[in-house]
């Protein structure tokens, strides 16, 4: 007689609002299903897994992103599947909820174990430092601001033609913001909608613009851009205090590995 099927919370049929968590994970590959199609990319999905290569120079805009956990998914056929889908010369990302074991023997290496942060819905944010003016992104000139600011200021060198420079991407699910000081783009931050959570990405700050509250202003602006909704983001160890005093709250801890490019004496 088989056992009972007692629900887990990874199911391919599950609502997506079986828990916060499983909000982000989902949320997360629609996005980067969405980003990979507007910049002409590509994107494959299973029940276990989804990918997406939108040929970006930036690491994290290719990103894989397992939707079970591994013991209910044979990871290292998900492991086939991911090297399969992008091409050697691609740098890539995959990313768990979950611990995994050591992929190092697939030339997945650990990056790191972050923070994932969940802000409750709704609040007000505190007032913008004194000359700083906060506009969303609506126009190819605005996005140049943006684009330009992020790879400054995160920095991200080489990464002018992330996905996020295509006008393709506010017509979406994406919400961008660009912080000016002086009429000059000194800041920026981004949400990715989807799945009843708000998920905040692309804070950078200007170095000769730090420690004057402008990051956090631009934080609270994409955290707040749906209101009614939570909103979740990755964290780093150093960041993690300044998000906790905007009310933030640890989740979890996510793994996150990489593979870099593999030149032609790697290749089998």
């Amino acid at each position: 007689m088989a056992e009972e099927h007692l629900t887990h919370g990874w199911e391919p049929d599950l609502d997506a609002g079986d828990s916060l968590l499983r909000r982000y994970v989902l949320a997360n590959a629609d996005r980067n299903a969405f980003l990979a199609t507007a910049a002409g990319g590509r994107h494959e999905r299973w029940p276990d897994l989804a990918v997406a290569d939108p040929c970006s120079p930036v690491l994290f805009d290719n990103a894989a992103v397992l939707l079970q956990p591994p013991p209910y998914t044979d990871l290292r056929d998900a492991v086939r599947r991911v090297l399969g889908f992008y091409p050697p010369e691609r740098h890539f990302v995959l990313l768990a909820a979950w611990p995994t074991p050591d992929l190092s023997d697939a030339g997945l290496h650990l990056m790191g174990h972050p923070p994932l942060m969940l802000r409750p819905a709704g609040g007000t944010a505190p007032p913008p430092p004194p000359g700083l003016r906060i506009s969303p992104v609506g126009d190819r000139r605005m996005l140049a601001d943006f684009v330009r600011t992020l790879v400054e200021g995160y920095p991200m060198p080489g990464a002018a033609d992330t996905v996020l420079a295509d006008e393709a991407v506010l017509r979406g699910p994406v919400r961008l913001f660009v912080g000016y000081v002086d009429g000059e783009p000194v800041a920026t931050s981004g949400a990715r909608l989807g799945h009843g959570i708000v998920d905040v990405e692309w804070v950078s700050t200007l170095p000769s613009h730090r420690r004057r509250g402008i990051g956090a202003a631009l934080t609270w602006a994409a955290t707040l851009v749906h209101g009614t909704e939570p909103a979740m983001l990755i964290s780093s160890d150093d960041g993690r205090a300044v998000y906790e005093s905007m009310g933030y709250l640890s989740l979890t801890r996510l793994t996150m590995r990489h593979r870099p490019p593999v030149d032609d004496a790697q290749r089998p």
